[in-house]
């Protein structure tokens, strides 16, 4: 046992530099977030970016620990976060809801093809992009080429692509929906980001910019387009099947992302009434503390260098269909809530 103990924590050991920065950077956006009205989540992501970019760092020390600040720390924030929603909530989702979000998800993909065609992009980046700008970014990009076997390159730029998208997205959504549509109320805010931005911290904290309520609403809204990503995955895998003639993984058939479980975990607990006031309370506060922290991480993972090695065209792409996306989403949200 101990063997193991020791184990982990050598292995760990390599993620605390970057842990540190992230840390750090979070501290600074909530130390001077009380000057900007962005808010301390994206103030970090901001700060992440121009450190990322800067010439004059180098990062590769910090390389695991962002990472593991990118994906476990805000996978754990999403988790927490359970405890914010109560799932008596879900009676506001109607079958309008989920129907639009599916047909949206749709109109994404065939967005990317299209728009792919005509800048001379892959198909292959052009699914990816779809598919990540649809469902949930970054998890759904990675869950398609476990079955497919896309090009490395190929899946690290449009990864890559899609946070700077989502990240461009958390400041101007909200800047549009407050100057352009004023007259929308918590709900139709929370519904056009929920059901648009691409990963589900950039969707938070789009949402929590505007109000916490929207926040909340917007990310019950994209925990809906996340668990389409199961049957998405398991529907492209039967058609790759038949179309090659051959048996795909069917561990990565039915891939949920973990944090969608103990999301949901988390939500009926505190929904029974299982958990004290005040151990719900904590949850609350990490959760933002970890999104923060998260968000820093995925700041610090972008650069524009990945980007210039294969053009601006996947970006224009990723833009012009995520623009699209938007627009569909408010003129619906306008003319049906």
């Amino acid at each position: 046992m101990w063997q193991k103990i020791i184990f982990f924590l050598n292995s760990f050991k390599k993620n605390i530099p970057g842990l540190i920065l992230t840390s750090l950077v979070a501290y600074i956006s909530v130390s001077i977030s009380y000057l900007f009205l962005i808010g301390s989540v994206a103030i970090a992501i901001i700060i992440g970016i121009i450190i990322n970019n800067f010439p004059l760092f180098k990062l590769k020390i910090f390389k695991d620990g962002i990472t593991f600040a990118e994906k476990n720390i805000l996978s754990l924030s999403i988790v927490l976060m359970g405890a914010s929603l109560d799932l008596n909530r879900l009676s506001f989702i109607s079958i309008f809801d989920i129907s639009f979000i599916v047909v949206l998800i749709f109109i994404s993909m065939v967005l990317c093809f299209l728009i792919g065609k005509i800048f001379d992009i892959s198909t292959d980046m052009s699914l990816m992009l779809g598919i990540g700008n649809g469902i949930c970014g970054s998890s759904a990009i990675a869950g398609v080429s476990k079955i497919t076997g896309f090009k490395r390159d190929e899946v690290g730029i449009s990864i890559a692509i899609i946070n700077i998208v989502g990240a461009l997205s958390i400041f101007v959504l909200p800047y549009i929906l407050i100057n352009l549509f004023s007259d929308f109320n918590s709900e139709q805010n929370g519904f056009v980001i929920g059901s648009t931005i691409q990963a589900v911290g950039q969707v938070t904290a789009a949402g929590y910019i505007l109000e916490d309520i929207v926040g909340e609403h917007a990310t019950l809204i994209k925990m809906i387009r996340i668990l389409m990503l199961a049957p998405f995955l398991f529907l492209l895998s039967l058609a790759l099947a038949r179309k090659n003639k051959t048996n795909l993984k069917i561990k990565s058939i039915f891939y949920v992302p973990n944090f969608i479980v103990g999301f949901i975990a988390l939500s009926i607990l505190v929904t029974m009434g299982v958990l004290p006031d005040y151990i719900t309370e904590i949850f609350k506060y990490f959760s933002k503390i970890f999104l923060i922290i998260a968000m820093a991480g995925i700041g610090l993972s972008i650069s524009f260098q990945s980007i210039k090695s294969f053009g601006l065209k996947p970006l224009f792409v990723c833009l012009i269909s995520f623009s699209i996306q938007v627009m569909i989403s408010i003129l619906i949200t306008n003319y049906n809530f």
